[in-house]
């Protein structure tokens, strides 16, 4: 039942919802991860002694300088550039970061020197940046480096290398001391483009998910209504042939095999009207011949004739009264499963109707070999014993019929099994095939049509003996092989045994 609810629609229906909602999450992830905030950079993690010679050789080169800060200003670093005059070189952020600077204090060292200080600005040359102001915040102050020796020493005391907080490093301008400030930064703060480009992809892809749910779901039910229109119009060929496993690929099986039987009545209506005509044809001109010799005044010839038009006669009523009984039967059948033909029933030897059944076979076939094995611990059985007998009298009649070798000899047994009684009836003739041995109860059907005409019937026996059997609650099958022969079995629950 599992991998049954697994292909059902709404299953599909729900890994479609999911799948949906993961690439909506996926794509507010990216978005988000493409927009959002990242965290700040980190200039001890790229700010190494080979970056910073390369820095101080760029110093007189300022496209290339600025090239390279920018650079770094990509991998949210903010750097400015100072010489030993406190004079702004170069940098990648506006305003430009300041010289940090340690404020006096327990714990944080002397003051820096007054010719670390920057001097006042000159009054023609461009001003150098100021110094932070008392209480500034430490992002901006802190002690110059130390050493001269280029080389990157550790930062300054109560600045961490991470977060927010600025840092120095040994930078050497033409020979003399230089300030190389540096401060890792946040990424921009998202703006209103993330969440949009996340509204408009999940209205992209719920649209796109629902136009193709909606397919799948369409496309076989308009098929399913062209199929029903082409069958409705007389295409019986029509067929929706839906591959799916789900239920509506269950509907569309179940449609197939419904346009299938419909099909299948209607040829064999058509079957049933040509077998008839051609049944009655024969007797009917048969007759027409005997009525013309007596027309005619010859009374030897009709009185001759008479015989035959008894037997012709016998045929007719036969023909016309397997018809009648299948149509009473399918008129039972279709006022619901209570509905059933009446039964005269009464309580009889089983063993009596078989060989009835097997005085009527040496009757009409004389000529015929017929073996009776009737078992003498057969129960009573409360049947209609005109019906079951005819049960017995189609078997071996389509059994003589079939068997072309006038002296092999038809096999009639009546076997206990149980409470029950099983009738069978063993020819050595033609056989039938595996394709029709499933479709000989059916009504009007007659396996190799050839064969039927010559044989004759309307295709009606076989049906008529399934009915008859059910009605009594019993069951018949058939076993068979084309050119060794056929089996049929009728069994019947017996008197003690029934409802």
């Amino acid at each position: 039942m599992a991998p049954r609810r697994f292909r059902s629609l709404a299953s599909r229906l729900v890994v479609v919802g999911v799948v949906q909602l993961v690439l909506l999450a996926a794509t507010a992830i990216g978005i988000f991860y493409a927009e959002g905030p990242h965290e700040p950079g980190h200039p001890e993690e790229h700010l190494d002694g080979v970056l910073v010679r390369r820095i101080e050789g760029l110093v007189d080169q300022p496209a290339e300088l600025q090239a390279e800060l920018d650079a770094l200003a990509d991998k949210r670093i903010e750097v400015s550039l100072y010489d030993d005059k406190r004079q702004l070189i170069a940098s990648n952020v506006e305003p430009p970061l300041s010289i940090p600077t340690r404020r006096h204090g327990p714990g944080r060292g002397p003051p820096p020197p007054e010719g670390d200080r920057p001097p006042p600005p000159a009054p023609d040359g461009p001003p150098g940046p100021p110094p932070g102001p008392p209480g500034d915040d430490d992002a901006h102050r802190g002690p110059p480096p130390g050493g001269r020796d280029g080389h990157r020493g550790p930062p300054p005391e109560g600045f961490g290398p991470r977060g927010d907080h600025a840092m120095t490093v040994p930078f050497s301008v033409h020979g003399e001391r230089g300030y190389f400030v540096a401060r890792g930064v946040h990424g921009k703060p998202p703006g209103l483009t993330g969440p949009v480009l996340v509204v408009v992809c999940g209205l992209v892809i719920l649209v796109f998910g629902a136009l193709v749910t909606a397919r799948w779901i369409v496309r076989p039910i308009d098929r399913l209504s062209r199929t029903a229109r082409a069958l409705g119009a007389g295409d019986l060929q029509a067929r929706s042939r839906l591959d799916r496993s789900d239920e509506i690929g269950e509907l569309g099986h179940r449609f197939d095999e419904m346009a299938g039987r419909i099909e299948g009545l209607l040829v064999s209506e058509k079957e049933l009207l040509a077998n008839v005509a051609h049944e009655l044809r024969t007797p009917l001109t048969r007759i027409g011949v005997a009525l013309d010799l007596a027309a005619e005044g010859d009374a030897e010839a009709a009185r001759a004739s008479l015989s035959e038009i008894a037997v012709d006669v016998s045929e007719l009523e036969t023909i016309v009264d397997d018809i009648l009984t299948a149509m009473r039967f399918e008129v039972a059948s279709g006022k619901g499963p209570t509905a059933q033909l009446p039964l005269r029933r009464s309580h009889v030897p089983a063993g009596s109707i078989a060989e009835a059944a097997a005085d009527r076979m040496r009757g009409r076939h004389p000529q015929r070999p017929l073996e009776v094995a009737i078992a003498s611990d057969l129960p009573i059985v409360h049947a209609d014993p005109m019906l079951l007998r005819r049960v017995l009298d189609n078997l071996l009649e389509n059994a003589h019929k079939y068997t072309p070798d006038g002296s092999s000899a038809i096999e009639l047994a009546a076997i206990r099994d149980g409470d029950r009684v099983r009738y069978e009836v063993r020819d050595k003739g033609l056989g039938i095939s595996a394709d029709d041995l499933p479709r000989v109860f059916t009504a009007f059907f007659r396996g190799e049509r050839s064969r039927s005409r010559e044989t004759g019937g309307v295709g009606l026996g076989l049906t008529l003996a399934r009915r008859i059997t059910e009605a009594h609650g019993g069951t018949i099958g058939a076993t068979s092989q084309v050119g060794v022969g056929t089996q049929m079995r009728v069994t019947i629950p017996g008197a003690e045994g029934d409802a």
